[in-house]
């Protein structure tokens, strides 16, 4: 047996996503060839020439649920199926799939600014690009974008939270908002006051969870039903199963999910050997009206460096949880989070929601108790600052340490 069959990788660099790149991918796909869409800007120390899979296909790179970037391997089929689902859940909502119209904000190196390509030539219906100069000025953004309205189109686009909070506040930014019948969102960086301020404007966003390992997303929340005030990333997908592992963990098993190229002649499953893929996003599964919703909680692994030592909030936060209940300090809850530090690179800091109605005495002894208990801490775990967080009776403390 000699070695297998090796194809050529075709680069195409992109910088957003410009018309030319677009035209360069559809014509490899149509040749059926293997295309790594890169970022122009992106160092990469092992480009790939060739690989032992077939095409046509598409590498990019993912964030990769292990905080460095892997390089993820999509058959053409699993652009399609994807294309397929999300088309499935739009007429279930009424949409006419050739009546859409897509607006790609998103980079072509991005599995959400590649897949409205693959979507409108699925659905048979047009995706116009919006550059980045574009989305900027939004007076010329809107007007471009109102007569596409006037033919009855439905207009669809997918954006991520930047861009929805910068758009959110200017006035023409939120007219623009308001055009479209329906607004993908990553769900897991929606801040609770966008979510309000979307709502209160009557956005139609559709909060949605997915990754580049399964060509984009795998659930997504109704615009009707963000509408309601549902406070997830929405019902799982047909294509898809999602369960909540021991850890609490999410996995995904799915017909789409792609395979990690290691080397030029290394792949590996994402899945394991029944199916499952496991990220590291911590999640929960609802039971809602007879359906299943995904709710996410974050990254499992958000450590940070502090100092040149790594800090583990999950390990702060157990700490923090037991010694709350056994000096029975009346907080609701806190959270940790890194605050950038110019010598340390990053600090901590440490959120306090006391239960309403706890007096200021209260708050300045508990505040005590805790800035003496985490003295004992290691250097690098130790927080710069305690914020009471504000509801209507605790007032906001803000206690910083001396290094």
């Amino acid at each position: 047996m000699g070695s297998p069959m090796k194809n050529k990788i075709h680069t195409i660099e992109v910088e957003n996503n410009e018309i030319q790149s677009v035209e360069k991918i559809l014509e490899k796909i149509r040749e059926n060839k293997i295309i790594y869409v890169k970022n122009k800007f992106y160092e990469d120390e092992d480009l790939l020439d060739s690989i032992t899979e077939n095409g046509p296909a598409i590498i990019l790179n993912s964030s990769g649920s292990s905080g460095k970037p892997r390089k993820c391997f999509h058959h053409l089929n699993n652009l399609i199926l994807s294309a397929t689902t999300s088309g499935q859940w739009l007429i279930e909502q009424g949409f006419e799939l050739q009546n859409c119209l897509i607006l790609n904000t998103l980079p072509l190196n991005h599995i959400s600014g590649l897949m409205p390509i693959f979507r409108s030539q699925t659905w048979g219906c047009d995706c116009i690009n919006i550059s980045p100069n574009l989305i900027k000025k939004t007076r010329e953004l809107l007007l471009f974008t109102i007569k596409f309205k006037k033919n009855n189109k439905h207009l669809i686009t997918s954006l991520v939270p930047t861009q929805l909070q910068r758009l959110l506040s200017q006035k023409d930014g939120m007219s623009w908002l308001k055009i479209f019948d329906l607004i993908w969102v990553g769900g897991a960086s929606i801040s609770y006051e966008t979510a309000e301020q979307c709502i209160k404007e009557k956005i139609k966003l559709a909060p949605c969870y997915g990754s580049t390992e399964t060509a984009a997303m795998v659930t997504s929340l109704k615009p009707k039903e963000f509408l309601m005030g549902f406070k997830n990333v929405g019902e799982i997908l047909p294509d898809t199963k999602i369960r909540i592992n021991t850890q609490g963990l999410i996995e995904i098993k799915s017909a789409r999910i792609g395979i990690e190229i290691k080397d030029s002649s290394k792949t590996e499953n994402f899945k394991n050997k029944n199916g499952w893929w496991q990220t590291g996003d911590l999640g929960e599964i609802n039971h809602i009206n007879n359906s299943l919703y995904l709710d996410f909680l974050g990254r499992s692994d958000n450590a940070f460096n502090s100092g040149g030592e790594i800090v583990f909030p999950k390990v702060i936060e157990s700490r923090l949880t037991d010694f709350i209940m056994k000096e029975n300090i009346p907080i609701n809850k806190f959270n940790i989070s890194k605050v950038s530090d110019k010598l340390w690179g990053n600090k901590i800091k440490i959120i306090l929601e006391y239960k309403e109605h706890t007096n200021h005495k209260n708050i300045e002894n508990s505040l005590d108790l805790l800035k003496k208990f985490s003295q004992s801490w290691p250097k690098h775990e130790k927080p710069e600052k305690w914020i009471v967080k504000k509801n209507t009776t605790a007032e906001k403390i803000n206690y910083k340490f001396k290094k």
